[in-house]
């Protein structure tokens, strides 16, 4: 195995075109897809069906913003994933053990 040449090394280390290092550049955000994710988990702890209906609603409001600005549609599959869980969590519960709530 032969060592790494030093211009490859000193190549990973150059700045883009337009000047800007790679590690100066700003992440990413998708703060509608993580407030839909934090929702599930919120609906998960309190056993919320309510919570379950608004974070599919931001779940897919997160999705059409990701698919608008060409970003990763991870964070609204995993939001709407958990408002379902919300959703069958909460009406296991409430018909296995009879719990009070609002849905009857």
């Amino acid at each position: 195995m032969t060592p790494p040449d030093p211009d490859e090394l000193s190549a990973l280390n150059r700045p883009d075109r337009d000047g800007a290092d790679n590690a100066e550049a700003p992440p990413i955000k998708d703060p509608l897809g993580i407030i839909a994710i934090i929702l599930g988990c919120i609906g998960l702890v309190t056993f919320g069906f309510v919570l379950a209906i608004v974070t599919a609603v931001v779940a897919s409001a997160a999705g059409q913003q990701a698919m608008k600005q060409r970003r990763s549609l991870e964070n609204a599959y995993i939001a709407f994933g958990l408002a379902v869980l919300d959703a069958v969590v909460f009406l296991v519960l409430h018909y296995a053990f009879r719990l009070p709530a609002f849905a009857g």
